[in-house]
């Protein structure tokens, strides 16, 4: 899971795969937007950091997979257009985008400490002595809050609702003294302004938006085609379930003849579809047949039997 502070919200709760996400970029980068994309889905969530228009970074993180750039776009497009995600823009500084591009790149020191069993003035005195530049991400189940750091001395605050690195750190404590609060010490290498390629630039979103909807379409046909397939097939089961329970049926009341009848009479009547009308129009051509062989008592009696066994097989379907 992506844990980033929510930043100044220009969207929230859209539904990613009712988006034309390629020309929702081109708005963007047009825009000179600065802030971040968050989409989250199921079981992965993906981030698109844009700085002053140019589309900085993009990552795509899983429980077993890590995605960054063209590959993280492609990604996030797939899994959009299944339409189950939920994406939200929020709105930050061209500086503090570049931070939260530094900070989703860097590297995970400690994850997870109980700040309530840390010794945070001990923590933050080595952060001082290694010069460290990164930030301190504290967090609990729903809020985030980072304490960002360069060369060991502190920068400054980004907690939910800010658009910019804060001077006061009073929102940024009241998380820390939350019941449950953790945090995380992340390094980061910096990287400025203009030293980060413009993804938009350097790649055709649009040919992979394309792409991805192409191997949506490839996979509904192949669901698609799949259940054509198991449905003949069920459908084949139950029509030689019911012809085996017609011809039993008939060949106890009527003998060998009654079984020869159901057979005819069944490819005249029964050839389409299995339903309660044409079962009607079999058991009347088999009752004028059968008038040849057996009287009406027996007649009415295996016509009473085979109803009661073809239902069981038409409620199957």
């Amino acid at each position: 899971m992506v844990l980033l502070p929510r930043g100044n919200p220009v969207k929230e709760n859209v539904n990613p795969g009712k988006i034309n996400l390629p020309a929702a970029l081109e708005k963007l980068q047009i825009g000179k937007f600065s802030g971040y994309l968050r989409f989250d889905f199921a079981e992965e969530t993906g981030v698109i950091i844009f700085e002053n228009g140019r589309l900085i970074s993009a990552l795509f993180e899983g429980s077993s997979q890590r995605l960054i750039a063209y590959d993280a776009i492609a990604t996030i497009f797939e899994i959009s257009l299944e339409g189950n995600g939920r994406l939200n823009v929020y709105r930050l500084a061209p500086s503090l985008a570049l931070s939260v591009h530094a900070l989703l790149h860097g590297d995970l020191l400690y994850k997870g400490q109980e700040l309530k069993l840390i010794d945070i003035k001990s923590l933050l005195g080595r952060l001082k002595v290694m010069a460290m530049s990164g930030c301190l991400r504290i967090y609990t189940s729903d809020r985030v809050a980072l304490i960002f750091y360069r060369d060991g001395s502190p920068l400054g605050f980004f907690h939910d609702g800010s658009t910019d690195i804060e001077t006061t750190a009073d929102n940024s404590l009241s998380v820390a003294r939350m019941p449950g609060a953790k945090v995380d010490v992340l390094t980061t290498k910096g990287a400025g302004e203009g030293m980060l390629a413009d993804l938009m630039k350097s790649a055709d979103v649009t040919a992979l938006w394309n792409k991805a909807q192409g191997e949506l379409a490839r996979r509904s046909r192949t669901v698609e085609e799949e259940t054509l397939r198991v449905r003949s097939v069920r459908e084949k089961d139950r029509r030689q379930n019911l012809l085996a329970v017609l011809t039993a049926v008939s060949v106890k009341h009527l003998g060998k003849i009654g079984g020869s009848m159901v057979e005819k009479e069944f490819e005249k009547s029964l050839s389409g579809a299995l339903d309660e009308a044409s079962l009607m129009v079999f058991y009347d051509r088999l009752s004028k047949a059968a008038k040849l062989v057996a009287g009406a008592s027996k007649i009415n009696s295996m016509l009473d039997e085979m109803k009661k066994g073809a239902k069981g097989i038409l409620e199957e379907g």
